[in-house]
């Protein structure tokens, strides 16, 4: 009976919520009800290009977007653009016609302030293409779902409390009501909350608060298309708008590498070489790069043939970041990747993998006792100090300070780069400095040079390393009287799992409460 009981119980709460849900989505719906529409009012242009390779599989089957896509979205509209054919238009709209006949429930996940956008966009974006050569029929039915979403949208955007999610918002808001009216309403005010909004994601210096790439170039895009919507208006100030998106241009920009893609500080490597050179090509203004970025927190020095990238932290104290990289750095000689970091995993949700890419024995750096320099619960602050930055027609110095081993070990780490300019050579000191007998006694330090797969390792009889490339041109590592030592090791890439070489030098610190500093000065010079 008791069973019975609480089984009653379920199906009268199920039978409440499913008709408390058909009850709200009926009264949501009277309130979005929109005049009829025969055509746009303006037309407008994709900023971004398909993969033709995906719509052909679409064509032939071979990939299904209900399936195998996140069909909501309708991001694969490009896809079967880019393809081109009259079949491909054809079963776009058809597609499209069908999402829409499905009359989904308006407190579904296919209504979803994130979704809805997507599927605004891609339909507004590409409507000349795949819409005006359909029936006017279907002409209009597509125009009033956009009409219906957009003004959701303008609901959610009162109830949304993320600033990502406002932006996004903001986008389909102007996208939408720009194919469908004279004048967008209230665009002063939106461009004026989205300006507050980006305070709240975008570092005065370019850089994404959160460091990584991936949601900077995300974000990035949905300003593009904003600035490509607001710039066929009339009588709009823009004007922030457009600056910020040109700064956020100029930081991406100073973290693509001569090879055409990101550093893989904080997971670059996820984000296509293809994707990258879309948005800057959209961006504009393109010779502008940072030599240092403190609220962020990047350094690039360069000469006519090398970049250097290096990681110093961001300004504030650093208790949780997504990588325990500090003063790590990526080294590029010509377009060829020389010194890298270890990538990082596609899909995985697993924390120990995600934690061991990410901690500092996985970077181009120095750690101690095979601790982190940054402590990846949360639990320990670290901060960076001292940083100078100089510039001289012989070349560029960065000298950086952190106190990531301070309360283990009573120890700051201080590293200095030197690139020079008519020199093809790279300077490098590293420093362990005393400055409280607290915690334990370290005892030892390596500094780590991950060594990228296409180069060979041959030791030589002074100690030093030679980093023989396929191109044929060579590098060498040497570090006084300190032993070099070559390991085999493994890099995470884009195209998967490679073997690779990592060099090592390590220092003996026990008498560092003796000597109150213990140091190591390096060197990587091109073989001629």
């Amino acid at each position: 009976m008791v069973f019975l009981s609480h089984y009653l119980e379920w199906i009268n709460e199920l039978m409440f919520n499913s008709l408390n849900l058909i009850t709200n989505n009926y009264f949501l719906k009277q309130k979005l009800k929109v005049p009829e529409f025969q055509s746009p009012i303006r037309k407008l242009t994709d900023s971004w290009q398909g993969n033709i390779e995906n719509g052909q599989k679409i064509i032939n089957g071979r990939l299904t977007p209900k399936v195998s896509l996140d069909f909501n979205k309708f991001e694969f509209l490009r896809d079967l653009k880019s393809e081109g054919s009259v079949q491909a238009r054809a079963m776009t709209r058809s597609l499209v016609e069908n999402w829409i006949d499905a009359n989904y429930n308006l407190l579904s996940k296919e209504f979803r302030a994130k979704a809805i956008v997507s599927r605004i966009t891609s339909w507004s974006f590409n409507y000349s293409w795949f819409a005006e050569s359909g029936k006017l029929d279907f002409q209009k039915k597509l125009l009033n779902s956009i009409a219906l979403q957009t003004k959701y949208l303008e609901l959610k955007l009162i109830d949304s409390k993320e600033h990502l999610e406002k932006i996004i918002i903001i986008k389909g808001i102007i996208v939408g009501q720009s194919i469908l009216y004279p004048e967008i309403i209230n665009i002063k005010d939106l461009l004026g909350l989205l300006d507050y909004e980006l305070q709240f994601l975008i570092n005065p210096d370019g850089g994404h608060k959160t460091r990584s790439p991936v949601l900077q170039i995300e974000l990035l895009r949905h300003l593009i298309e904003i600035r490509s919507v607001v710039a066929i208006l009339k009588n709009v100030d823009a004007a922030n708008l457009h600056k910020k998106t040109i700064k956020m241009g100029e930081f991406c920009r100073s973290i693509q590498m001569p090879n055409g893609c990101f550093s893989w500080f904080h997971g670059g490597s996820l984000v296509s070489k293809n994707i990258i050179k879309q948005t800057l090509e959209r961006v504009g203004f393109k010779n502008k790069t940072f030599d240092i970025a403190e609220d962020t927190g990047f350094c690039r020095m360069s000469n006519a043939n090398s970049v250097i990238l290096v990681d110093i932290g961001s300004k504030k104290n650093t208790s949780n970041d997504s990588k325990a990289s500090l003063f790590a750095f990526e080294f590029f000689y010509q377009k060829q990747k020389i010194i890298s970091n270890l990538g990082e995993l596609v899909n995985s949700n697993l924390r120990y993998e995600k934690n061991s890419l990410a901690s500092s024995a996985a970077h181009s750096t120095l750690n101690i006792d095979d601790r982190n320099n940054i402590d990846l619960s949360g639990h320990r602050k670290t901060k960076v100090f001292n940083i100078k930055y100089g510039t001289t027609k012989d070349g560029n110095l960065l000298d950086a300070t952190h106190s990531g081993y301070e309360l283990m070990y009573g120890v700051f780490h201080r590293r200095q780069i030197y690139v020079g300019k008519k020199t093809l050579e790279i300077k490098g000191r590293d420093e362990i400095i005393n400055v409280d007998n607290i915690g334990s006694t370290p005892k030892s330090a390596n500094i780590r040079f991950h060594v990228y797969p296409d180069i060979d390792l041959i030791k030589t009889r002074d100690g030093s390393i030679l980093l023989n490339h396929k191109k044929g041109f060579v590098w060498k590592l040497y570090a006084g009287n300190q032993n070099l030592i070559s390991q085999d090791s493994v890099m995470f890439t884009p195209e998967g799992l490679v073997k690779c070489k990592q060099i090592i030098i390590n220092l003996n610190l026990e008498k560092i409460r003796a000597y109150k500093t213990i140091s190591c000065d390096w060197l990587l010079t091109l073989q001629k």
